[in-house]
């Protein structure tokens, strides 16, 4: 349907420009090399949920950088395929994003409230967020064609 709409979003697949500017969009695009998420997920962290949130930090930053190593490596076929470790670098983003829940800094407004206990940010919103609407957005530029688009209720 919407390349019906906005035709030129599937020219944009065979611009050289856009293919030089987005190049692993692309690669992931055609299955030639692996999403972040998916490259995230196979990086090992050894870590426990007890330690304190600075140190998680920490982590994070040694982690990101043998990250931008380890999807080098998968991207050129040096490094074997993905594994699930026990815990892996998406697992402490996400035990560092509840931390964040607990003194809610997601937005300018850094409110402090502890979304996990209960308490309602200055947004309106708990710890779950409510999605009011979720379609395929046409109106962007054709390289980002079609796009989703989600909106929450509470936060603006």
């Amino acid at each position: 349907m919407w390349s019906l709409l906005r035709p030129d979003s599937i020219a944009v697949l065979k611009d050289e420009k856009c293919r030089r500017s987005l190049g692993r969009y692309f690669d992931v695009f055609q299955e030639r090399k692996y999403a972040n998420f998916k490259v995230a997920r196979s990086l090992p962290a050894d870590f426990s949920r007890d330690d304190p949130t600075d140190k998680l930090w920490r982590l994070h930053e040694e982690l990101t950088k043998e990250f931008y190593e380890f999807r080098r490596g998968l991207d050129s076929g040096e490094a074997g395929g993905l594994e699930a470790p026990p815990k892996s670098y998406l697992d402490l983003k996400v035990e560092i994003a509840k931390r964040i829940l607990e003194d809610c800094r997601f937005c300018v407004r850094r409110c402090g409230a502890n979304r996990r206990a209960g308490e309602r940010g200055f947004c309106g919103c708990g710890a779950d967020a409510a999605v009011s609407t979720s379609f395929e957005h046409l109106g962007e530029e054709p390289e980002l064609v079609p796009s989703g688009t989600i909106f929450t209720c509470g936060c603006s």
